[in-house]
């Protein structure tokens, strides 16, 4: 079962519920970007089953006539041009370039 926390920019207030960094559910395997086109950090479906998908597997998915489209995409715009994977390290604000921080007052929410 997946884990999102509530994150907040400690410089411009921007705010934003995510994982944080690698994590999954039964079906979807998510992954923690920041979508410079959206300026928003979101969580991309990066696999499923458990399983992490490279570029040559979708590309075997895609060749067999599965849907990849919903792969490496960001879930607001759909863009798969303009992610950058989030440091869960450096943890910085896509609107300012501040640093986010897990905000200790909000609540945490499971996944599946």
């Amino acid at each position: 079962m997946g884990t999102v926390y509530p994150y907040k920019c400690n410089k411009c207030g921007y705010s934003a519920t995510t994982s944080g960094g690698h994590d999954h559910g039964m079906l979807r395997v998510t992954d923690t970007y920041i979508c410079k086109y959206c300026k928003e950090i979101v969580d991309v479906a990066v696999g499923e089953l458990g399983r992490t998908f490279s570029q040559e597997d979708l590309l075997i998915k895609k060749n067999k006539g599965e849907s990849v489209t919903d792969f490496y995409a960001c879930p607001i715009c759909g863009s798969q041009n303009h992610l950058e994977k989030w440091s869960k390290k450096d943890k910085p604000c896509p609107r300012c370039n501040g640093k986010m921080r897990k905000d200790s007052n909000g609540v945490t929410m499971l996944w599946d």
